[in-house]
């Protein structure tokens, strides 16, 4: 897989479908999952973030979309952890992975 890798606080595009994303940021910074309507992935589009950085990424929802995760945990757990984004429904992903509150 191609790797994209974020150096700040992101936005999900529609050029990491199917790539590894990194988040290589030493501070606390913050992933966006965007509403289909300005960020049209497909249904089912899998996306594969690790936290390679040493601040935390926490996965935000954008605009009408919903995350789904066990307990509500948002935030990748620590360096070199990893979640994988499912798109579920046109504004519904699911996280799974190494995830914390």
């Amino acid at each position: 897989l191609q790797t994209a890798t974020k150096s700040a606080s992101a936005t999900l595009a529609l050029t990491d479908s199917a790539k590894v994303v990194e988040t290589s940021v030493a501070s606390a910074n913050n992933l966006t999952v965007p509403p289909n309507s300005s960020v049209p992935f497909p249904i089912g589009t899998q996306i594969l973030v690790i936290q390679v950085g040493t601040g935390q990424t926490t996965l935000v929802a954008g605009s009408g979309v919903t995350i789904n995760s066990k307990s509500g945990n948002l935030k990748i757990s620590g360096q070199w952890s990893a979640v994988t984004l499912i798109k579920r429904a046109t504004d519904t992903w699911v996280a799974i992975g190494d995830l914390s509150a």
